[in-house]
C-alpha cells in the first residue's frame, strides 16, 4: 500500500503500518490527512498502526483525543496503535489518566519509545 500524502509518509512494516508525521506543527490539512490514512487503515486493512509523532513539539488536546479514540476502536479489533515520539506533556497527560497501556501495550515498547538518543 502506498497511499501518495503530503504531510505523512506511511509504509507497511512487519505486521504493521508505520505513519510518520512530516510535518513540524499540526494544523487542519495535517489531521485532515491523518484521518483519512487512519480510517482507511482501520477499514481497510488487519494491521496494528505504529504512529512516529517526533516531528511534532506537542499535540493539541484534539488530537490526542481522536488517537485514543483511534487506539480504542483498534483495541475492540484486536489491533494495537503504538504511538512513538510522544511529546512529554502528552505523556503525562497519558500517565495521569492512566491511559499509557492504551498506546504503549508492553513496557518494552514504551521503554524503546522514550529512550533518548546517545550522543
Amino acid at each position: 500500500m502506498a497511499k501518495k500524502t503530503k504531510y505523512l509518509n506511511v509504509r507497511e512494516v512487519q505486521n504493521a503500518y508505520e505513519i510518520v508525521i512530516l510535518s513540524k506543527k499540526v494544523h487542519n490539512e495535517l489531521e485532515e490527512e491523518m484521518d483519512s490514512v487512519m480510517h482507511m487503515l482501520f477499514f481497510q486493512t488487519r494491521s496494528h498502526i505504529q504512529m512516529d509523532l517526533s516531528n511534532l513539539p506537542y499535540l493539541p488536546i484534539t488530537l490526542l483525543t481522536k488517537l485514543l479514540n483511534i487506539a480504542r476502536d483498534l483495541r475492540l479489533k484486536k489491533r494495537v496503535l503504538v504511538l512513538l515520539g510522544l511529546p512529554i506533556s502528552s505523556y503525562m497527560y497519558l500517565k495521569r489518566f492512566g491511559l499509557i497501556r492504551l498506546v504503549f501495550p508492553s513496557e518494552a515498547i514504551l521503554r524503546e519509545s522514550q529512550r533518548q538518543p546517545r550522543g
